[in-house]
């Protein structure tokens, strides 16, 4: 009893002491596959979200007019560029746009006049910084400079008139403002923050549903063997301690834990329940203890075996699992005693399994469908937009013809040499840090340009508006307090330019990040076998090479099975089923070393594991979101191979 009361006070200091220093779980989808192992692939990740708050809001009409009229009436949200505003108008001369440039180059002093007067007297027009000290409106021009780089002219296309307008949303709360105001009229939503929200928005609703009906499948299972539900506060308790001290280790191990580690160690369930099933049914079985320990073990060191893959949220589970199931095999131990015995339970009935046929079809799949093995590694087939965002998608890439985005990267060691070698480039079309700002050498060119031109042109021009200007004073400003480089910026050494083209240089994040995971794919396919045959190794040592065969023949057919099914369904193979191979090993070894150990009499309780396990991922398997259903239908398939193949192989009939 005191060694019980230790237990679980140390238990409740480590789990609080976990949780304060915890940090926010992190839901960048890119980061928990890729464990940048070079700078590079630290930019493409960065690259890759860079669009994660942008949002193009289109608005149809039929005529110019009715389109800019529901983009007037839009709620507006843009973000607040009153620093940049600021720089502008205490530094009017430093900042020109290219064709001032180039007219003050040529001293076309007379058209510079002309544009200046007609800006002057435009009713409308607006001053970034004062006339009085920014005559020929300069710091004006290049903010309109700035604006044209968003073509957001009205559209025609199909016969109907378009505009957009561009937000950068800052949290969900900002995003469904704009969907709200959107629902009911003929406007679209475009953009990666629109496809994450109805994405994670019909996946959280999915997966709950999946949850109510795997629990009340689970809850009618314990009832029909047990005649009682209350056997499930056991077993829900010894679940979530598993998961506790799973997550509390995890937290403590790295700096980060991804949303997905939850997701994949949903595994845990299904092994946590088995060791708890099992103490219920087999605890006066003189060998259980032992095949609760090596069950134990031979699992934990398969999860393990993950930190040492390259693959951040793989590291994540292996390390969350492995503590799990320490924490769930430690609980039944110590602390299941205290809630008696379950002793009034049904039997299941038992079907014939056609031995010979069974084993024929899965030789037939594996065989067939080696030779139908394909791959996907492209980062786009994990998400199949929805045909309404599909469509807005589409009608903002023809309607405004915005082409295919691309980002040349620039290093630098400071600021300003970053700005020169953007300058040097001279890219048409494309926008970066030097579209806003000028490096220290071009505002000392602009300056002298400028000053030629006050000292040239400016009395002429006071005479014919009748007002004495004063020139603000020409000084560099220094570029490393722009606002908006952080914008741009990678890290303190490289800031990046989007290009509307392909250009020497240029990268696609999604071919890159694409590449990235099918390195990341070929990496778990490498480390799958020796995973198994470390697991091999030691299940030679404990049980003997006949018994270790037995053992691992079930797990390692069920994957080849898993594999051969999908190949021949047309199923082309990605990470994400890849990462459920080595959860069908966890699984099926469990199912496999009880049924060595404990005999026929551990049938009920491996079925009852295998089977609610197998449900759930059957259920996940019909979500709509690719990652999620394939990591499903590929733990489903193994499960129940995995299952009936340890039924055949480990029998009293076959150990004899």
């Amino acid at each position: 009893m005191i060694k019980r009361v230790l237990f679980i006070i140390f238990s409740i200091l480590f789990f609080i002491f976990a949780f304060l220093r915890a940090n926010p779980v992190e839901v960048d989808l890119m980061g928990a596959f890729v464990n940048p192992n070079s700078q590079t692939e630290k930019y493409l990740v960065k690259l890759a979200n860079i669009s994660s708050k942008s949002v193009n809001v289109i608005f149809e009409g039929g005529s110019p007019a009715e389109a800019e009229e529901l983009k007037s009436d839009f709620p507006q949200m843009k973000t607040d560029f009153q620093d940049v505003a600021e720089v502008y108008k205490n530094y009017p001369a430093n900042f020109l746009a290219e064709k001032k440039r180039e007219l003050l180059k040529t001293k076309k002093y007379s058209e510079l006049q002309k544009e200046a007067l007609e800006g002057l007297y435009n009713p409308l027009g607006i001053y970034i910084a004062p006339p009085i000290s920014d005559p020929y409106l300069l710091a004006t021009d290049f903010v309109l400079s700035n604006a044209g780089l968003y073509d957001d002219s009205v559209r025609e296309f199909g016969g109907k008139y378009y505009a957009v307008s561009h937000f950068k949303v800052q949290n969900n709360k900002e995003l469904k403002t704009l969907i709200n105001a959107a629902e009911g009229k003929s406007v679209y939503l475009t953009g990666t923050p629109v496809h994450s929200y109805f994405a994670s928005t019909k996946s959280n609703n999915e997966i709950n549903y999946i949850c109510i009906i795997s629990t009340l499948a689970l809850v009618l299972l314990c009832k029909f063997y047990f005649r009682s539900i209350k056997i499930l506060i056991p077993i829900g308790l010894s679940i979530l301690f598993g998961f506790l001290l799973g997550y509390s280790v995890s937290s403590l191990v790295f700096e980060k834990l991804h949303v997905l580690t939850f997701v994949f160690s949903t595994s845990l369930i299904g092994i946590s329940l088995d060791y708890s099933l099992h103490y219920f049914l087999k605890k006066d079985n003189k060998v259980f203890k032992n095949s609760l320990t090596s069950s134990m073990l031979t699992t934990v060191i398969a999860f393990l075996f993950l930190y040492f893959s390259n693959i951040e949220v793989l590291r994540q589970v292996g390390i969350f699992t492995a503590f799990g199931l320490i924490g769930v095999y430690a609980f039944v131990l110590i602390v299941l005693p205290m809630f008696g015995e379950f002793k009034d339970f049904n039997t299941f009935k038992r079907f014939p399994i056609p031995e010979k046929t069974i084993l024929a079809i899965v030789a037939a799949v594996i065989i067939l469908g080696s030779f139908n093995i394909k791959f996907n590694d492209n980062i786009k087939s994990f998400y199949t937009p929805p045909e309404n965002l599909l469509k807005a998608e589409n009608l903002y890439k023809e309607a405004f013809n915005t082409g295919n985005t691309e980002f040349l990267i620039v290093k630098g060691k400071n600021t300003d040499e970053i700005l020169e070698k953007e300058e040097a480039l001279n890219l048409k079309n494309s926008i970066g840090l030097s579209n806003f700002v000028s490096s220290k050498k071009r505002q000392e060119e602009n300056l002298k340009l400028v000053k030629d031109l006050y000292k040239n042109d400016l009395k002429n021009y006071e005479t014919k508006t009748g007002i004495k200007f004063e020139p603000a004073e020409g000084k560099v400003y220094d570029v490393e307090k722009f606002p908006l480089k952080s914008e741009f910026y990678l890290d303190n050494g490289a800031s990046y330019i989007i290009v509307k083209e392909h250009i020497d240089g240029s990268l696609n994040p999604a071919d890159e990040i694409s590449k990235m995971m099918r390195i990341r794919r070929i990496d778990c396919l490498l480390l799958l076998p020796c995973t198994l045959s470390v697991l091999f190794v030691l299940l030679s040592f404990m049980y003997g090479f006949k018994n270790a065969l037995r053992v691992s023949i079930s797990p390692i057919l069920g994957i080849l099975f898993t594999i051969g099914i999908l190949s021949l369904f047309g199923e082309s193979l990605n990470l994400f089923h890849i990462l459920g191979l080595f959860l069908i090993a966890g699984f099926s070894l469990d199912y496999s070393i009880f049924r060595l150990n404990c005999g026929e009499g551990s049938k009920d309780a491996v079925f009852m594991s295998a089977a609610s396990t197998a449900f759930s991922f059957m259920l996940l398997g019909f979500t709509g979101f690719k990652l999620v259903s394939s990591i499903g239908i590929t733990l489903f398939i193994g499960i129940v191979t995995s299952y009936i193949l340890s039924v055949l192989i480990i029998n009293e009939k076959r150990m004899k």
